[in-house]
């Protein structure tokens, strides 16, 4: 039996992690299980298990989706079936959180950070912070989130009309640090580019020149930021297979 179809190992995830490769993650923990171990994976958004099928049938099927409970038994085979029935390429991760919390990969702790679909206020600065920050939110948060860029003088006052998340002011790494981002190794890469030491910072500051709008900025540097994560992953042996 051919077991990738039904199912993906945590390093193997680990790889597709921080790049546009990324599939969806569909967490279908039981509440009981959250409250007791209150985090997920990174851009993991919680489905209760039994309202899968009306999930699938308000999203497209143009990306992977992994589903996820606390071991990688029923919960998660029995969704990514549902989800197969209907046309999606899904799979279950082995171990479920497990698995994943023994591995010490990336999680994102449910009690410092925003709810899925919050939108993120940030500073319009137009720089490599700029672009790494919004690299995180979007890779490592929320691959659908609302960037509401705002002159600097305005984002906490602008957070606060619009029940949005305006990211502490501190180092980028300390800020996604307190906005729940548990991963030791993301960090180094974070501050890597926000302090400029990192090689990718030249191509960024070419974007800058080239693309007037923010959003427009963001676009062209995701996949720079992406081929600067892999390099950074690649070359740290820490990650064991």
């Amino acid at each position: 039996m051919d077991h990738s179809y039904y199912s993906i190992s945590a390093f193997e995830l680990l790889t597709l992690l921080g790049t546009d490769k990324a599939p969806c993650l569909i967490d279908v923990c039981l509440t009981e299980d959250i409250k007791a171990e209150p985090w997920c994976l990174p851009g993991a958004q919680h489905v209760q298990h039994r309202d899968v099928q009306l999930w699938g049938a308000a999203h497209a099927r143009d990306r992977p989706v992994i589903t996820i409970c606390q071991k990688g038994l029923k919960l998660s085979h029995g969704a990514a079936a549902q989800l197969r029935s209907m046309g999606f390429d899904a799979r279950a991760l082995t171990g479920g959180n497990r698995a994943w919390c023994t591995a010490n990969y990336p999680r994102i702790a449910l009690s410092d950070s925003p709810a899925p679909g919050t939108s993120w206020v940030l500073h319009a600065t137009r720089d490599a912070h700029a672009c790494i920050a919004a690299w995180v939110i979007l890779r490592w948060y929320d691959p659908r989130a609302i960037l509401m860029w705002v002159a600097s003088e305005h984002v906490q006052d602008v957070a606060a009309r619009f029940e949005a998340y305006a990211l502490p002011e501190t180092p980028l790494a300390q800020s996604f640090a307190a906005t729940g981002l548990r991963y030791p190794d993301l960090l180094d890469f974070v501050t890597s580019v926000d302090t400029l030491t990192n090689p990718v910072t030249s191509l960024l500051g070419v974007l800058s020149n080239l693309h007037e709008r923010d959003e427009d900025l963001i676009h062209a540097a995701l996949p720079f930021l992406d081929a600067a994560w892999l390099v950074h992953r690649q070359s740290d042996r820490q990650e064991v297979a």
